[in-house]
């Protein structure tokens, strides 16, 4: 993380009451800077800093917000607007997991996996534009290697990231010579409680346990964000050797990827 690159930024953060999100409020408070938190709960670090009980570098801000509503969105920008006039980065973290096979999924479970996490940030992102295009800013979305191709057992869940994936990817051409930047960030399993907030088939939480599997913390995932934001030359970012297999082999054999996927993932959708 280069500070200097932070300093006196405006940065909206989605989801930063945990996970990921947590992780980079955390990071970025340490810096001289303006954080506004959406989220539903006000995160912990926040509430420390409001009560005295820790200390800051950054200015931080809550609002407390349903990123799956329109309404509650729009309220939240109205807010926005008299925090600042500008924003230099706005992290679109917040999202939800679902899993269930294809032929088992409730049209609801899509439209509640669609809400969250394609609607919820795009509405967001269309809302701040104004502020962003006065700073030519920078639009970050916390996606997932599951939005790089159908994933068995994920289909709500990689159709909405890949739903959002290709509009940023128009927003990035459209935009750019604006000076804005939109990036797609995929990371790897994290250590977050993303499986238990989750839904299923039938759009109810999912409750699942944490993957067992090896996986990152939401720190290592939040500084490699940071550095994606960074590095001027970010479109779409992944973390390991899952992410840059999924990239390259939907191109190359797609026949070979689905075998492989098939294999790996059995247990999931039988």
């Amino acid at each position: 993380m280069r500070a200097d690159t932070w300093v006196g930024k405006t940065i909206v953060i989605t989801g930063g009451s945990s996970g990921i999100g947590a992780s980079l409020l955390d990071l970025l408070s340490k810096v001289p800077c303006k954080i506004i938190n959406l989220s539903r709960t006000e995160p912990e670090l926040i509430q420390r800093v409001a009560k005295g009980k820790e200390k800051r570098a950054a200015t931080l801000a809550h609002i407390s917000v349903d990123l799956s509503s329109e309404k509650e969105i729009n309220k939240a920008a109205t807010k926005i607007s008299k925090l600042t006039d500008g924003i230099d980065v706005l992290f679109n973290n917040a999202g939800v997991t679902a899993h269930s096979r294809f032929d088992q999924t409730q049209i609801e479970a899509f439209r509640k996996a669609f809400d969250i996490n394609f609607f919820g940030p795009v509405f967001l992102t269309l809302r701040l534009l104004p502020y962003l295009k006065k700073n030519k800013g920078s639009v970050m979305v916390t996606s997932t290697v599951s939005g790089l191709y159908g994933i068995p057992a994920r289909s709500a869940y990689s159709s909405s990231k890949s739903a959002l994936h290709a509009v940023m990817e128009s927003a990035r051409i459209e935009l750019s010579e604006e000076g804005l930047r939109f990036i797609i960030f995929c990371p790897p399993y994290t250590k977050t409680n993303l499986r238990a907030n989750g839904i299923d088939g039938d759009g109810n939480q999912l409750s699942e346990s944490h993957y067992s599997g090896k996986s990152k913390t939401p720190l290592e995932v939040a500084n490699k964000m940071i550095q994606a934001i960074e590095d001027p030359n970010s479109r779409l970012v992944v973390m390991d050797k899952s992410g840059w297999f999924l990239k390259w082999m939907r191109n190359i054999s797609p026949s070979f990827l689905e075998k492989v996927l098939y294999k790996k993932l059995y247990k999931d959708f039988h």
